[in-house]
């Protein structure tokens, strides 16, 4: 019985220390104090740094963070951009690491940058769970090379111009044209490396013309920007006054909102609007994203494109710029730009385009009607509206003199015409300019034959 007891007690003891030691193991496994997830440091893997903005780190935990140390080291000497260590800091360190001193003797362009964090764990003999990230940092103070090497004279209210650009960085991120800081325009390959051209316009809409710059941009933030020389005029608007029945509205505006799939309104008036407002902001929307969606980044050597003519036999009933006020009941509801010339000829009259060019759109366009959209390079695309018929089939190739539909009365129109389009990058501009032979010549022709020469005098 005494042997019996006294192993009794022993297992007894036994038992409580199993207990006390998965207890132990327990409470280190499963108390926040030992809590075992790792900091999470966010920041890039590769940084290109200008020194003159501040580098952003952020570290999250899901508790305290303890300590941080940010050290750069170039291969030659080690630099700590900054260490701290915290109290009570919860969840989230948002860091500003700014740049440091370098000597004279001692001025790297590149090199590593590293992130040490700890946070307030108990685990791992009390020190925490440690993080260590290291991006790669790249120091970058020069601007880009941003210079016009050709651009048109004259540029006109709603008209275009056209300029080329030599552009050059070891670390380019971007680079455009922007308008008024307002419209951004494309760049396109041009010719030889690091030289680009771009066609842009002033668009109708806007009164006022404050500057063109070319902008680059590099991966460290460095920027340069480039005033375009313009001699500029002003376009003289003309105005128009349409008187809008209830016979237009039941017939055609409400069925262009039907097929556009969009709600009807039980107000007359309210549905003119919707239809020549809202689906027309829409409709732009569609035309432009249509033509920036189809840009091409291959370099190009030359741009072979001639004037466009009108549709054969046939009179302007309206052209680009027009102001149009609309009246209903001798009340003005609305007001809108006519941003392209109105041809109207016989019924049904034939379609022809007058440039190579490959169909980037065939389909219904609200107020447009049945519209074909052509890309002809650079950006450039001519736009036929109203159709009755199409002949070709979107991706299609077509040739200068081609047959591509018939004119018609679909879409927000009172009666059988064609509207014909100029698009730059998305934007109605004049099509009067397209269809001058010595506009064309002047300043597309001109200033790319200059930028040539230039550009082989410039890289001899």
């Amino acid at each position: 019985m005494k042997f019996t007891s006294k192993n009794g007690r022993v297992f007894g003891i036994f038992i409580i220390l199993v207990v006390l030691i998965v207890a132990v193991v327990a409470f280190l496994f499963l108390s926040p104090t030992f809590e075992r997830v790792a900091p999470k440091v966010s920041v890039e893997k590769e940084i290109y740094w200008n020194l003159q903005k501040p580098i952003k780190i952020n570290i999250t935990d899901n508790n305290e963070i303890k300590s941080y140390m940010v050290s750069f080291n170039d291969g030659q000497k080690q630099i700590t951009l900054d260490t701290k260590v915290l109290k009570n800091e919860k969840g989230l360190v948002e860091l500003e690491i700014l740049p440091p001193s370098f000597d004279e003797n001692h001025k790297p362009k590149e090199g590593n940058i590293k992130i040490d964090v700890y946070d307030a764990s108990k685990w791992n003999f009390f020190k925490g769970n440690q993080t260590v990230v290291t991006s790669k940092l790249i120091i970058d103070k020069k601007s880009p090379v941003a210079n016009i090497i050709s651009n048109s004279y004259l540029l006109r209210q709603g008209g275009c111009g056209i300029i080329v650009v030599e552009v050059s960085d070891e670390n380019i991120k971007d680079y455009y044209i922007t308008f008024n800081d307002e419209e951004v325009f494309e760049l396109f390959p041009f010719y030889k490396k690091n030289f680009y051209i771009s066609i842009i316009t002033w668009p109708v809409q806007i009164k006022e013309f404050k500057k063109v710059n070319l902008v680059a941009v590099d991966m460290a933030g460095n920027k340069s920007v480039t005033k375009v020389p313009f001699y500029i005029k002003n376009f003289v608007e003309k105005t128009d006054d349409i008187k809008v029945s209830d016979d237009f509205i039941n017939s055609v505006s409400r069925q262009v909102l039907e097929k556009s799939d969009m709600n009807i309104p039980n107000d007359s008036p309210e549905i003119f609007i919707k239809s020549n407002k809202e689906l027309r902001e829409k409709n732009i929307k569609t035309i432009r994203d249509v033509v920036r969606k189809n840009f091409s980044n291959t370099l190009i050597t030359s741009y072979d494109i001639k004037p466009f003519l009108r549709l054969e036999n046939a009179a302007t009933v309206a052209g680009f710029g027009e102001r149009r006020s609309y009246f209903y009941n001798d009340q003005k509801i609305d007001e809108e730009w006519h941003l392209g010339n109105d041809w109207a000829s016989v019924k049904r009259a034939p379609i022809k385009t007058f440039n190579d060019g490959k169909v980037i759109f065939k389909d219904y366009l609200g107020i447009y009607g049945n519209s074909i959209i052509l890309d002809h390079g650079l950006g450039v695309a001519s736009l036929y509206a109203h159709t009755s018929s199409i002949n070709v089939e979107l991706n299609d190739e077509v040739k200068a003199g081609q047959q591509i539909g018939n004119t018609g009365a679909t879409g927000a129109v009172f009666g059988d015409h064609l509207h014909f389009g100029m698009l730059v990058q998305g934007i109605e501009v004049n099509p009067n300019e397209w269809l001058d032979f010595t506009w064309m010549k002047t300043n597309v022709t001109k200033t790319i034959e200059d930028a040539i020469k230039l550009i082989n005098g410039s890289t001899k």
